[in-house]
């Protein structure tokens, strides 16, 4: 669900690392750099991430006032893909590879030359397709130094993870007990006890 609207569910990561001097400044110019570039036919990519306004998954073009509010980072990150349906794809490459072997007076095409054809039919559908795209809302409390990410989808946060360290050099670090029982930081008697802690299975099945 979006941040902006809807019911309000989310992951939290906590950002490790020092904020940059003039922070702002370098950070607007860098999430510019990776705002998000939509997926053409003939990238070699068949996915790609970027940022974009909060809550507005074509709008790329940020300016301060879109992602700054008092001490929170608001932005939105928008994943495009090609996703051609199977049985379009295996249609039409088969008559793809009718058409080819017809030409070459041929039975068989090389392993190269299907991957080759494969190739090209998928570029020629991406034509007539367009990818699929999906932005979830980012919201980082700069003074807890905690991002909420409006998804739990895995795929889509170990993405973002990845960006975020790009675009800000900084890491996330996911919430669990123990991440957040160490930002808590207990008194120095206990936390050496963390460390001798192992999984302790809560049940045992029997194998027959």
């Amino acid at each position: 669900m979006p941040a902006l609207k809807g019911s309000l569910t989310y992951c939290r990561f906590f950002v490790d690392g020092q904020l940059p001097p003039s922070f702002q400044e370098k950070f607007l110019k860098s999430i510019r750099l990776r705002a998000m570039k939509p997926l053409e036919p003939d990238d070699e990519v068949t996915e790609r991430s970027g940022w974009c306004r909060l809550g507005e998954p074509m709008e790329t073009e940020l300016s301060f006032e879109d992602l700054f509010y008092n001490s929170y980072l608001n932005v939105g990150f928008r994943t495009d893909r090609w996703m051609i349906p199977g049985p379009l794809l295996r249609t039409k490459l088969r008559e793809a590879e009718a058409v080819y072997l017809q030409k070459r007076g041929r039975e068989r095409l090389s392993r190269k030359e299907k991957t080759e054809l494969k190739d090209l039919v998928s570029k020629k559908l991406r034509r007539q397709l367009a990818p699929v795209t999906r932005m979830t809302d980012v919201s980082w409390s700069i003074d807890e130094g905690i991002v909420r990410f409006f998804s739990h989808a895995p795929k889509q946060a170990a993405m973002l993870e990845g960006l975020f360290v790009k675009t800000f050099a900084l890491k996330l670090v996911p919430e669990a007990p123990y991440t957040l029982a160490t930002r808590l930081q207990p008194e120095p008697d206990v936390a050496p006890g963390w460390d001798a802690l192992e999984p302790t299975d809560l049940a045992e099945v029997e194998v027959a």
